[in-house]
C-alpha cells in the first residue's frame, strides 16, 4: 500500500460502487495500521535521500546500524551505495549483486546489518529510502479513527477535464512538485454542496484510475492532522464515472503526520466549512 502524497504512498481503500463500506472501513484501518507498523512501513523510516540523475548517495559508516544515515560523499569500496542511472536506481554493495531496485521485488533490498533500502521514482529524480525494522517497536503505538458512521457514505458527481491541467506546489520538504487537476468532485455534506478539485499525478486519461481529494475542515488542528488528509477513489483507466460513492469514512492523515520525511503537498487542499468527524484522527506523537 504505497502513495502519493509525499510523493507518497496512497494508503485508502476506495471503490467505485461500495458494496460494503463498513467492510471496506475495516480493511482500511487495518491495512493502514499494518503499514504503519512494518518493517518498510511510516515508523520505520530511518533516512531518505532524493538521487538526482548521474547523482549517487552513500550509507556512511557508523557504530550501530541504528545511527546510519545517508551521505553525498563517496564511501570506500565495502560502502553500499544507491545512484540514478539511466533510469535505473543501482544498489552496490559488498556481499550481494547489483540491484535495480526500480525492478527487485517490493523495490527493496536487504542489507547484512539487517536494514532495507527502497527505491522510489520522485519527479525526475529517485528517492533512496532506509528503513531499520527494529524502529516501529520503539515509536508506534496505535493510530486513532472516528467511530464508522454511515452518514460518511455519500454520493457525489465528478466532472472531468478533458486536458488535466498541471499544477505546480510546494511540499513540506520545501521542494516543487507538480500534479494534475483533472476535474471537480461536488459533494453533499451537512445540508450544503462542496465542491473539491480532484487530482493524479498522471495528466494522460488512458493512466488514470484512480482521483485524489485534499481536504481540511473544522476539525483540522483540533482533532485530525491540521495539514489536511486525503480520500481517493478508484476507477477502471481512463473511465471515470460522473457519478461516483464516496466513504469519508476512509479520510487519511497526509503522511508527514507520521513522519517528516515524506513530501506532502500543502497547498492543494480544499476547506470544507464543516467538521468532518470521519477516518484517521490526529496521530500519536512519535517520540
Amino acid at each position: 500500500m504505497r502513495s502519493l502524497l509525499c510523493s507518497i504512498l496512497l494508503l485508502g481503500l476506495p471503490a467505485l460502487a461500495i458494496a460494503d463500506p463498513r467492510k471496506d472501513w475495516d480493511d482500511f484501518r487495518a491495512g493502514i495500521t499494518q503499514y504503519a507498523s512494518g518493517p518498510t512501513g511510516m515508523y520505520a523510516i530511518q533516512d531518505v535521500a532524493v538521487v538526482d540523475p548521474g547523482e549517487a548517495v552513500h550509507l556512511a559508516a557508523a557504530r550501530a546500524p541504528a545511527d546510519i544515515r545517508w551521505a553525498e560523499q563517496a564511501g570506500g569500496k565495502d560502502r553500499v551505495s544507491v545512484s540514478y542511472e539511466n533510469g535505473r536506481a543501482l544498489l552496490r554493495g559488498p556481499g550481494f549483486a547489483e540491484v535495480d531496485l526500480l525492478k527487485a521485488k517490493d523495490q527493496q533490498q536487504t542489507l547484512a546489518n539487517g536494514l532495507i533500502v527502497r527505491g522510489t521514482v520522485y519527479e525526475k529524480s529517485i528517492k533512496a529510502w532506509l528503513y531499520n525494522p527494529k524502529l516501529p517497536a520503539q515509536r508506534f503505538k496505535s493510530l486513532s479513527f472516528f467511530p464508522y458512521d454511515p452518514k460518511g457514505v455519500v454520493a457525489a458527481t465528478f466532472t472531468r477535464k478533458s486536458a488535466p491541467v498541471g499544477v505546480s506546489h510546494l511540499d513540506s520538504r520545501n521542494h516543487t512538485g507538480l500534479m494534475y487537476w483533472v476535474g471537480d468532485v461536488e459533494l453533499p455534506l451537512h445540508g450544503k454542496t462542496y465542491k473539491l478539485r480532484a487530482f493524479n499525478k498522471e495528466k494522460d486519461w488512458t493512466k488514470i484510475n484512480h482521483v485524489l481529494l485534499f481536504f481540511t475542515d473544522k476539525t483540522s488542528k483540533k482533532t485530525t492532522y491540521g495539514g489536511g488528509r486525503s480520500l481517493e477513489t478508484h476507477f477502471p483507466a481512463g473511465q471515470p464515472p460522473s457519478a461516483m460513492t464516496l466513504n469519508l469514512n476512509m479520510l487519511y492523515s497526509f503522511l508527514c503526520a507520521h513522519s517528516e520525511y515524506y513530501n506532502c503537498p500543502i497547498n492543494l487542499t480544499t476547506f470544507v466549512d464543516t467538521e468532518l468527524k470521519y477516518g484517521e484522527m490526529y496521530p500519536p506523537q512519535l517520540k
